[in-house]
């Protein structure tokens, strides 16, 4: 998608633009927020605007769960032989413990320490292929800042992240195989995020869009994942009003993401990259004036993947979160 020289310059944009949003000015507050980019949980079709209020704290727990189209692991192996990227992953489960805080009614921070579970089938050694495998280890912590920056007519923000390279990557199979990069717990890689959302209130509904790119650096084993555009759009209807507990909201929402393909020792990677849509129903609560919790279910509707790409059949999302 970007030249490495469009890289650089994004990632010294990127710096510049922690020390604009941390001297920006003060405006309204309003409370809410998604977790995992600035907030409790709220749905996780499109990150909202919305950010925290100055000096409130939140913690959250989000559960990030995707499981796999199965993929035979003999086709696998003889693809693998060939010299292609083949793999016959099963599920993925992520368990993230979230910290966010309100440094202004505008500006929140937000890091996300995950702990990562994959499992997949052995492809490699012929004796073991079939055999079920797991791979797991810390993941790589990310941090976020999401100013907001206009709240009148409708709320807009931006939000920068950065992903440090903390997560195990040296798990070994039942062979003592080290897993493929797509295995591991972490990418060993420091990749940076760019962002915008904007939403608007239109009485007991709401509808929030967002776009997410994540530009990504070279990791372990020479490995390179592809640059990342998420796109967003949820729509939320209120079935209580605000201050009646516990509420019920009803979400809907679509996410697009974009993705360029892989690299490894400088190959480009023919079995990665592509487009996926997900269509992503799910219900949101207020449980308390504090607790608050979110369960999606995202359905991919397209895949348009790069070539023996495996492909993706359903994520499940839950958060939940309690704010100071």
């Amino acid at each position: 998608m970007l030249s490495k020289y469009t890289k650089w310059l994004l990632v010294f944009l990127f710096f510049n633009g922690i020390i604009f949003f941390n001297q920006a000015p003060i405006m309204g507050h309003h409370q809410g927020g998604v977790g995992g980019i600035g907030g409790i949980p709220r749905g996780q079709s499109a990150f909202s605007p919305e950010t925290l209020g100055r000096d409130k704290l939140s913690l959250s727990f989000l559960f990030d769960y995707q499981d796999w189209k199965h993929f035979d692991p003999f086709k696998a192996h003889e693809l693998e032989e060939g010299g292609r990227d083949a793999h016959s992953r099963r599920k993925d489960t992520v368990y993230n413990a979230v910290i966010s805080y309100g440094v202004t009614d505008n500006l929140s921070l937000t890091f996300q320490f995950p702990f990562v579970e994959r499992r997949t089938r052995q492809i490699e050694t012929e004796e073991l292929i079939g055999q079920r495998e797991k791979s797991t280890g810390i993941g790589d912590v990310t941090t976020f800042g999401k100013y907001r920056f206009y709240n009148g007519l409708f709320g807009a923000a931006v939000t920068l992240g950065i992903k440090a390279p903390t997560g195990q990557t040296d798990e070994r199979d039942s062979a003592g195989n080290r897993f493929e990069p797509e295995e591991q717990p972490g990418t060993g890689s420091t990749d940076f995020f760019f962002g915008m959302a904007i939403n608007k209130n239109l009485g007991r509904f709401t509808i929030d869009g967002s776009i997410l790119y994540q530009l990504t650096g070279s990791g372990a084993q020479e490995y390179e994942f592809g640059d990342v555009l998420n796109v967003g759009i949820q729509g939320t209807y209120k079935v209580k009003e605000y201050g009646r507990y516990p509420g019920l909201d009803i979400l809907a929402g679509v996410v697009s993401e974009f993705a360029d393909k892989d690299d490894q020792f400088r190959k480009r990677i023919s079995d990665s990259g592509g487009t996926t849509v997900f269509f992503a129903p799910g219900l949101s609560s207020q449980l308390t004036n504090n607790l608050s919790s979110s369960f999606s279910v995202q359905f991919p509707i397209l895949q348009n993947l790069g070539r023996d790409h495996q492909e993706v059949d359903l994520k499940v999302l839950f958060g939940i979160g309690y704010s100071f």
